[in-house]
């Protein structure tokens, strides 16, 4: 096993033969991103590589005052599933950023990749207008940590403006899905259970804005 780190023309070259539609709109997703907003000098995308080919894609950046580990994107091609690649390239990952003493991390997850991060131990604060699920919670120095800060972990670790910042991206809580997105939500919903906090943010929200 190795991980590398991708220049864009190397990325463009690697995923050039991939078809699948979602990856498809992973891949756009990602280069749109990082030609707009972030750099592919500082923060270039890694690859998983088993037998010299690439099986997972991570984008990632951090933060200037090395607050937040933002997880943009991670994708494993459909052909190369069900084989833990995405788990060992995010704990490659944890560990490779630990001497930066990064104090949070967040991402957002597509629908499909919700049973992926239950596993991992993640909680959602909400779902926004692109219908992403949100997740933020302390930097672990392992990825088997997860869980257990998740389960640990609750909205007095937020102060007033990042709630209000955090809930004001996700206040919408799907309210502008068509019929399709509301049956996929649902979905989730049934997935995600008691991981589903939107409720503990709304409260929060309310609760302080009484005090």
């Amino acid at each position: 096993m190795e991980v590398v780190k991708l220049t864009r023309d190397e990325y463009l070259e690697s995923v050039q033969k991939l078809s699948h539609f979602e990856n498809l709109k992973f891949l756009k997703r990602a280069l749109d991103l990082w030609d707009n907003y972030y750099s592919w000098e500082k923060f270039p995308p890694l690859a998983l590589v088993i037998n010299k080919r690439h099986v997972t894609y991570l984008f990632y950046n951090i933060s200037k005052d090395n607050k937040y580990l933002t997880i943009n994107n991670i994708l494993t091609p459909f052909k190369y599933r069900r084989n833990g690649y995405a788990y060992k390239l995010l704990k490659y990952l944890f560990s490779s950023v630990k001497t930066k003493k990064i104090h949070r991390c967040k991402l957002h997850s597509v629908n499909n990749s919700i049973n992926f991060y239950n596993k991992l131990g993640l909680r959602y604060w909400g779902v926004n207008k692109e219908m992403l699920y949100y997740s933020d919670f302390k930097m672990p120095d392992d990825i088997k940590e997860i869980e257990e800060i998740n389960y640990e972990g609750s909205t007095d670790e937020f102060n007033d403006n990042e709630l209000e910042d955090m809930y004001g991206k996700l206040k919408d809580n799907a309210d502008s899905f068509d019929e399709q997105q509301i049956l996929i939500h649902k979905d989730c919903l049934k997935l995600m259970k008691t991981r589903f906090k939107f409720d503990d943010l709304k409260n929060e929200i309310k609760k302080r804005d009484l005090d």
